[in-house]
């Protein structure tokens, strides 16, 4: 049972290289962009940035990480923040 735990399947090793990975190029585009890191990293998605060749998956990892970070709200339209700030007051 314990030899069993220690022989992880080696896509638990690569999802966490990737996470790492991203990880660190959220903290790069941060430190270079500052507030402007998510759409940067938007723009990297859709092609629009030379970015070394890598996948729209991994920048959209990128993405999703710094709006994390940031506490950037997606997929919520304008009238949707409005009626959400509304609400509250």
């Amino acid at each position: 049972m314990l030899l069993g735990f220690l022989k992880r399947p080696e896509w638990i090793f690569r999802r966490a290289a990737r996470r790492d990975a991203v990880a660190a190029e959220a903290d790069r585009l941060i430190a270079k962009f500052n507030d402007q890191a998510y759409f940067e990293a938007r723009d990297r998605v859709r092609g629009r940035c030379i970015d070394g060749g890598k996948s729209a998956r991994f920048w959209t990892g990128v993405k999703l990480e710094i709006a994390r970070r940031q506490k950037i709200m997606i997929g919520l339209s304008g009238a949707d923040m409005w009626a959400r700030d509304a609400s509250r007051a």
